[in-house]
């Protein structure tokens, strides 16, 4: 009997050991990812979603769908952090919840490949996989969102090990805490329900009622964004409801645009119905797009794990279903579940809904890695021999390549350290000479940083700025409604307007019309039509951007449509700037223009490392366009020659 004892107390100091060794590694795994994601972090203001985050973060507002209460509330008691700026403090957010997931995947693949080394491997090999390495660098829901299916994962095996109801509880409250965050999460509970099927003799009456209980109770932080919007809707300003009259809309943007303060919005909100547009293999055209995401699925599928990885996830398939076939289908089915919505959902954001399926096939990875180890491990203790030793020490070495190859070559796509170009686009527009009291119209890339400087660090809070999407059908109404109330109106515009075309960007204030009569730097008096003429030009260089302006004044008010194309020229004839397009904004054609009024038109021209000095010149072109065609018609073209833009001298 003794002996028994003294065994059981030897195996139990043993386990503890284990523990605590375990728990040092996690804690070590964790640091070194957040190391990592903290020195590649984004250090300021970002731009759409991201820039949304983070001043909504800071005020606590209500964002667009699904509202996301969970993210909003626990990335504001970040933003209490004395250091960095509070962009920063709700980017670092991410790489917190990133850096928290890696020791529950640590974990988690240590179970189901029965080796210590090989989870180690698969868990960095997973912190620096290029989805949740760029999830974990900016203001976004995905790196907790990964988190939160770790978290529910990590306790649905536990209670598929061991059926105690505690686990249960756990994995309860942690995915409906998920489903308070991204609905993708969701897409894991055909996998939850097998687990709890398989242990169904645990329930009864008070589990049942109890599980139901820890679900609302965490479902419950939707009630934020009704009580929220409230608050906020307390706060419309009166001029404001008067310019942009729409009752699901709050044109400051502390309360999204798309939702409507009902029980019908509130639902709509919170279950995405309001964005079921991106379901579906079309896209926003309407065109078929199911080989195109099949193809895109691969890429980004390659872009995590190399074939060698995935045959090795593969193998770990094999494996896993010899040793636990149950584990294994419920591993496969989260995984498959959580692939196919993310192939099916339209959206930019498509690589990071993939997030669960990537951890599940991690770990597999782990377990082909932890089956090679055994294997070459048992085979070196049997035959006592040096080579097979040799073996096992070299795989190791080989199979650490996957985690330190990623960081390697994943480090400087991944580094967004230096990435301030929102800051400087939300600057430029802000210090553009906007007129007091000003209505701002501004594309969702550079409309959330404007807001963020606006709410957050209080940069020229006069300015009104109206997010351009949601607005464009009553555009008119809002520019009418301004100019009754003699307030400025501004176009936030980009050169290039297509965010992923290639070239340099760069943005200005657009005034629909000036405010005044300019005084161009070139003067002219080109007759384009009956309505309109050219009354003179700029040219400024400033580094390597040159900027052509054009000022038109309207002789009075025209039906027609017209569009532009403009080419610049460099002293050797070689086109630097080519532009067709509607002259001042597509959101403001000719017969938007108001009789005796201003408007400029602007042009930026990148100049390259081989721009050469000397000349330029430009060549401008009016046409008129058939709106129903959307063709111009050649033979309307009104031409004339702009000279005297000199660079470098």
């Amino acid at each position: 009997m003794r002996c028994i004892m003294r065994a059981v107390s030897v195996q139990q100091k043993q386990n503890t050991i284990a523990r605590r060794f375990d728990f040092y590694i996690s804690i070590v795994l964790a640091l070194a990812a957040f190391v990592v994601y903290v020195r590649t972090l984004t250090p300021g203001v970002l731009d759409g979603d991201s820039g949304e985050w983070q001043y909504m973060a800071n005020i606590l507002g209500v964002p667009h769908s699904t509202g996301y209460p969970l993210y909003i509330l626990l990335a504001k008691l970040v933003t209490f952090l004395p250091f960095g700026n509070p962009a920063w403090r709700v980017n670092l957010f991410s790489a917190i919840c990133a850096a928290c997931a890696i020791p529950i995947v640590y974990v988690l693949a240590q179970r189901v490949s029965k080796s210590r080394v090989a989870a180690v491997l698969a868990a960095l090999f997973f912190a620096f996989m290029p989805t949740l390495w760029a999830s974990a660098t900016i203001a976004e829901v995905y790196a907790l969102n990964t988190l939160l299916i770790a978290l529910t994962l990590f306790f649905a095996v536990r209670f598929f090990d061991n059926g105690n109801t505690r686990d249960l509880y756990w994995m309860t409250l942690c995915f409906a805490l998920a489903l308070t965050n991204h609905r993708i999460a969701f897409f894991i509970l055909p996998a939850l329900l097998v687990i709890v099927w398989r242990r169904r003799h645990v329930l009864n009456l008070r589990v049942f009622s109890l599980i139901s209980l820890i679900a609302l109770v965490a479902l419950s932080l939707y009630l934020y964004i009704p009580l929220r919007a409230s608050q906020l809707l307390a706060e419309q300003s009166p001029e404001n409801w008067e310019l942009y009259p729409r009752a699901e809309a709050i044109v400051n943007g502390k309360v999204t645009a798309y939702y409507s303060h009902t029980p019908a919005g509130f639902f709509n909100l919170v279950t995405a119905l309001d964005n079921r547009n991106k379901l579906g293999f079309e896209n926003a055209e309407g065109e078929n797009q199911t080989l195109a995401r099949f193809e895109n699925t691969w890429n980004l599928l390659r872009e995590q794990i190399d074939p060698f990885g995935i045959a090795l996830a593969l193998l770990g398939v094999v494996v896993l279903f010899r040793r636990e076939r149950a584990l294994t289908l419920v591993l496969l089915v989260a995984a498959f579940c959580v692939g196919a919505v993310s192939i099916v959902l339209r959206a930019e954001s498509t690589r990071f809904y993939f997030s669960g399926a990537y951890l599940v096939m991690v770990l597999f990875f782990a377990v082909g890695v932890g089956w090679i180890l055994e294997k070459l491990n048992r085979r070196a203790a049997e035959r006592k021999e040096m080579l097979m030793r040799g073996l096992y020490y070299a795989a190791i070495f080989f199979f650490a390549f996957f985690p330190l190859t990623a960081l390697f070559f994943n480090f400087e796509k991944m580094d967004a350290s230096g990435n301030t170009k929102y800051d400087e686009y939300a600057r430029s527009v802000l210090n553009d000479n906007l007129a007091p009291n000003a209505v701002l119209i501004a594309p969702w890339e550079v409309a959330t940083p404007i807001r963020y400087f606006q709410y957050v660090e209080n940069i020229r809070p006069d300015v009104l700025t109206i997010h351009e999407s949601p607005v464009r059908p009553q555009f008119a109404q809002i520019y009418e409604a301004a100019q009754k109330m003699e307030r400025p109106f501004y176009y936030a515009l980009f050169s290039p307007e297509d965010k992923r075309s290639d070239e340099p960007r760069t943005i200005q204030a657009l005034a629909l019309p000036l405010a005044q009569k300019p005084a161009p730097q070139h003067e002219l008096n080109v007759e384009l039509n009956d309505a309109v003429r050219v009354v003179g030009y700029d040219w400024i260089q400033s580094g390597d951007v040159a900027r052509l302006a054009l000022y038109y004044f309207v002789k009075q008010a025209t039906p027609i449509e017209y569009v532009i194309q403009v080419q610049v020229r460099d002293a050797h004839e070689k086109t630097r700037g080519d532009w067709s397009q509607h002259p001042v904004s597509e959101y403001f054609p000719t017969y938007f223009w108001r009789e005796g009024k201003y408007y400029r038109d602007v042009y930026d021209v990148i100049l390259e490392s081989d721009a050469p000095r000397g000349a330029y010149t430009a060549e401008v072109k009016w046409f008129t366009r058939d709106s129903a065609t959307g063709k111009r018609d050649e033979a309307s073209a009104k031409t004339f020659r702009l000279t005297r833009l000199n660079v470098g001298q």
